[in-house]
C-alpha cells in the first residue's frame, strides 16, 4: 500500500508498506492485553503484520510510532480490510438530545482512504495572526509517539493534552519577521488554527462521517476511530478463535500451532467446507 504522508529514512522519503493480514497468532497476542495503551497496543499489532515498512523489514514499535497518526491509522484500515474485508457493518447512536435512535451504517474501507497528499516533507509550515502579532510557525505533524507522549494527561484533561501534543510538535516560531526567544508563550488560537492546518496535512488522521439522522431528521458529525473499532471486533473473537482451532484440530488432526499461523480469511474457507460436509442437507 501507499502511505498516505510518508516517512524519512536518513535523506530519502517513503511511502510504501507491505502488510499481511492477521493470523490467528496475531489476534491471540492482541487479545491477551497488557499494553499501556491504545497507541502502544496498535503499534503492536501492526509490527506483528507489516512485512516492510519503506526500506525496512525488521519493522519495531518505534518504527509505527513515528509515523503520522494518519499513516498508522491508514495501515489499519487496510489491515482491517485484508483480514474482515471492505465493507465495515456499523452501529451508531443519534447525538442529539432526546432522541438516541440506534442507526446502522455500511461503511467501506476503500472510501474511508484518503489519497496520498502531495509533495512529501518533514517539516510544514503555516502563517497565524493573533493579537496584532503575525506568527511564522513549522512544525512537524504528530505521531504516535506523540499520543503516547500525553495519554496519561488525556486521561484527565483532553483539552490540555491536545494542546500540549501540538506545542510538542512545533519547531520554530518567528513572531512578526523576528526569531521567537526559547520559551515563548505561543497564544491558544494560534495553536489552535495550527491543530486546523495539520488535519489539513493529515487528514487520514481524522475521519469524520458526515451523516443524517433517520428518526429525528438532525445532520450531525462522528468520529470514525478505525483503532477503537478494530480492536471491538477482535476482542470478542478470541474465544471463537480457540472453537476454530479446536474443529480443525479435530477435523483435520492439523496441529494448533499450524492453524494459528493461518490467516482468518483462510481458517473461514475450510471451516465452511467442513460445515458443507457435515451438514450437506443445509446447502441451499
Amino acid at each position: 500500500m501507499t502511505l498516505p504522508t510518508g516517512f524519512a529514512v536518513g535523506r530519502r522519503w517513503y511511502r510504501s508498506a507491505v502488510l499481511h493480514a492477521l493470523t490467528g497468532v496475531d489476534e491471540e497476542f492482541i487479545g491477551a492485553g497488557g499494553f499501556t495503551s491504545p497507541v502502544n497496543r496498535a503499534a503492536a499489532l501492526l509490527v506483528a503484520c507489516l512485512i516492510r515498512l519503506g526500506p525496512k523489514t525488521a519493522v519495531e514499535p518505534a518504527d509505527v510510532l513515528s509515523l503520522s497518526v494518519g499513516d498508522r491509522d491508514a495501515l489499519l484500515l487496510q489491515l482491517r480490510r485484508l483480514t474482515f474485508g471492505d465493507r465495515i457493518p456499523a452501529v451508531l447512536a443519534c447525538p442529539t438530545a432526546n432522541c438516541g435512535a440506534k442507526m446502522d451504517l455500511d461503511l467501506s474501507v476503500k472510501a474511508l482512504l484518503v489519497s496520498p497528499n502531495g509533495k512529501a516533507r518533514a517539516v510544514h509550515s503555516s502563517r497565524v495572526k493573533s493579537g496584532g502579532a503575525d506568527y511564522e510557525i513549522q512544525f512537524r505533524l504528530p505521531t504516535g509517539a506523540d499520543q503516547v507522549r500525553v495519554s496519561e494527561l488525556a486521561r484527565k484533561d483532553l483539552a490540555a493534552a491536545s494542546e500540549q501534543l501540538l506545542r510538542g510538535c512545533i519547531r520554530t516560531v518567528k513572531t512578526n519577521g523576528a526569531q521567537a526567544r526559547a520559551g515563548v508563550r505561543i497564544p491558544s488560537s494560534v495553536t489552535e488554527a495550527m491543530g486546523h492546518r495539520m488535519a489539513e496535512l493529515d487528514p487520514q488522521a481524522e475521519i469524520l462521517l458526515e451523516l443524517k439522522c433517520p428518526t429525528c431528521g438532525q445532520d450531525f458529525r462522528a468520529l470514525f476511530d478505525i483503532t477503537e473499532f478494530l480492536f471491538k471486533e477482535l476482542r470478542p473473537n478470541r474465544e471463537q478463535l480457540y472453537r476454530e482451532v479446536h474443529a480443525l484440530a479435530l477435523y483435520y488432526h492439523w496441529s494448533e500451532r499450524d492453524i494459528l499461523n493461518m490467516s482468518r480469511t483462510r481458517r473461514q474457507i475450510y471451516l465452511r467446507m467442513l460445515d458443507d460436509s457435515l451438514n450437506p442437507e443445509e446447502r441451499p
